[in-house]
């Protein structure tokens, strides 16, 4: 077995970045003596590069090692026909995610469960927020958790409910958020679930990039969860009836109509790569 796709280089390479970036993050962009008087618009570009840095010690491991990029990472395109799908479970993510953090407001008090960096300040920075949730952080968080680490372990022969499981338990731990590492988990389980199914992270990005701007809508609109969430007490369980309903709805139709077949390539086009 090759060292390409060797799990365990695949993890070390992974936990480095992953090291590099909280001190990044811990060190600099939540430092209040550097950045306590940044403009917010500059915060949101020294975020957008220090996720973009999290990706490229695993881009240059694969160009060094002469593979291709787009088997790496399972960047295989995606039928028109299964975006409805795609949509749904998106929607019912975000629902189900709400959900579980309406629940743990009951019972342990209220918290965002984003970091309050997502609540605009002025109408201009959106435009350097959006790219950010919308683009960059899909990209480079399906890229790592759900394209080249999920296919590493399942590779080497984890089953593909553990791999699922470990990625997910990765991508709650980078998100350092104690309170909110229930609904990020499901998040994670779900986006590997799919990116799964589908042997693409296209169909994850999508619904990360979906979820994530709805995220930005719910918590720089607050009216809107606060007449819904808080409104009369049955609203919340008919929204998650109705955010339940369009899930299984996506995943029935997922396990039912994509079929992917994964055979290994001869050796001339890389070791054991994938269609």
């Amino acid at each position: 077995m090759s060292q390409y796709y060797n799990y365990k280089t695949a993890l070390l390479i992974l936990l480095m970045s992953l090291v590099a970036y909280l001190i990044l993050i811990l060190g600099l962009y939540y430092n209040d003596s550097l950045m306590g008087n940044t403009p917010q618009a500059a915060r949101y570009i020294v975020l957008g590069v220090f996720q973009l840095l999290l990706l490229v010690p695993l881009l240059l491991y694969v160009i060094g090692n002469g593979k291709s990029v787009k088997h790496a990472f399972r960047l295989r395109p995606m039928s028109l026909r299964a975006l409805s799908d795609v949509i749904f479970i998106a929607i019912g993510m975000f629902i189900l995610v709400e959900s579980v953090q309406y629940l743990i407001e009951l019972f342990v008090g209220p918290e965002s469960f984003i970091n309050n960096d997502l609540s605009v300040r002025y109408s201009l920075n959106y435009l350097l927020i959006v790219p950010v949730v919308a683009i960059i952080t899909p990209f480079v968080e399906e890229s790592i958790f759900r394209g080249y680490l999920l296919r590493s372990m399942i590779r080497n022969k984890y089953s593909p409910v553990l791999a699922i499981i470990i990625q997910a338990l990765l991508f709650t731990v980078i998100h350092l958020s104690f309170r909110n590492a229930p609904a990020i988990f499901i998040a994670g389980v779900i986006l590997g679930y799919v990116a799964y199914s589908f042997y693409s992270i296209i169909p994850s990005i999508i619904i990360h990039s979906i979820f994530n701007i709805l995220i930005l809508v719910d918590i720089n609109v607050p009216r809107i969860r606060e007449s819904v969430m808080y409104g009369r007490a049955y609203i919340p369980w008919l929204i998650f009836a109705g955010g339940s309903l369009l899930f299984l709805i996506g995943i029935v139709n997922i396990r039912r109509n994509i079929q992917v077949h994964r055979k290994r390539r001869n050796e001339e086009e890389g070791v054991g790569d994938e269609k």
